[in-house]
């Protein structure tokens, strides 16, 4: 039986596979004209469809927007009850429809035209409503829906979720979109973060900056680590230039070549060339190179490019960020 299950599993993927590849090799040149459309337009794209398609116009639309391309979706009854005034005259809309024949969507564009936005109808059939309704057509070929009964939208709404996607990319490659941008649009998620963020973002710095000067002596340096919670302390001189740092492992390598007493002083215990960084440095970027090294370190001071000591970046600090 799950033999059985395996292979008809494997049959809608091939059916798929097979319409997607059909698609590709009967490309409609119209595309191109689409896509040109957009990019001279001043104004939004608005995505529009019913049902399954409706489904894959909302998602078309969130790809564009988060992609550098300003976009929304329309659904056809709200914009037959109000909606359509969010319409302009320089917008493009995307309006999907394998038959081309559904009232509610055609009911619309009509409207949506003495707007002054421009149509492409995204259709399997070049005679429908939608075609004759559309500025510009783009005939997507359905070779075989995945349902059995070819009747449930599944090898359609592929095709056209991967047209939407491919547009999308297309717009991102010509208007020069790149990791930055799309940061900008995901401050939130784990990605945007790892784009977005720098050490100046979540870096110690002020009050909660452990360091102290070269001469201060051990129940200093030990108050400075502990009261900071950082585990460390920068050792600055008079002008607050990084001449070293202190770690609990420098203490401990000390110990084990000399005699730890009250006298000693941060000099004599700091690291004097410790791996430093940029508050412009990227905090994930920072984090696996922390995490990379032969012997990773867990805290490291954070310098101004003329060595002044500015921050202490902590590894916990950084995972809590959710990098």
């Amino acid at each position: 039986m799950s033999h059985d299950i395996l292979n008809l599993v494997k049959q809608a993927l091939d059916d798929e596979i097979s319409s997607l590849l059909h698609f590709r090799e009967n490309l409609d040149p119209s595309i191109k004209d689409c896509v040109d459309l957009i990019l001279q337009s001043k104004g939004k794209v608005i995505v529009t469809g019913v049902g399954k398609s409706g489904d894959i116009a909302k998602k078309i639309s969130h790809t564009l927007s988060s992609t550098g391309t300003s976009a929304y979706f329309l659904h056809p009854t709200d914009a037959s009850h109000g909606d359509s005034g969010i319409v302009g005259a320089e917008d493009v809309v995307l309006a999907i429809g394998k038959s081309g024949e559904s009232e509610e969507l055609n009911y619309i564009l009509p409207t949506l035209k003495k707007i002054g936005a421009k149509i492409v109808g995204i259709t399997a059939n070049p005679k429908s409503k939608l075609a004759g309704l559309s500025d510009l057509v783009i005939i997507t070929p359905v070779l075989k829906e995945a349902c059995p009964l070819d009747l449930a939208p599944t090898s359609s709404t592929t095709i056209a979720l991967v047209l939407g996607d491919a547009i999308a990319v297309t717009l991102m490659e010509l208007k020069n979109f790149k990791a930055d941008d799309f940061a900008l649009y995901h401050p939130a998620g784990r990605l945007g973060k790892r784009l977005s963020l720098h050490l100046t973002d979540v870096m110690r710095k002020g009050e909660q900056n452990p360091k102290i000067g070269p001469d201060a002596k051990l129940a200093e340096v030990l108050k400075e680590i502990t009261g900071k919670g950082a585990g460390a302390t920068g050792v600055v001189d008079e002008n607050s230039k990084l001449i070293g740092l202190i770690t609990d492992y420098d203490i401990r390598k000390y110990l084990t070549s000399k005699t730890l007493t009250p006298e000693v002083t941060a000099k004599e215990l700091m690291n004097p060339n410790p791996s430093a960084f940029s508050p412009d440095d990227k905090a994930y970027d920072v984090l696996i190179q922390m995490e990379s090294r032969e012997r990773p370190i867990s805290v490291a001071p954070v310098c101004e490019n003329d060595k002044t000591f500015v921050g202490m970046v902590l590894v916990h600090d950084l995972l809590q960020k959710g990098l």
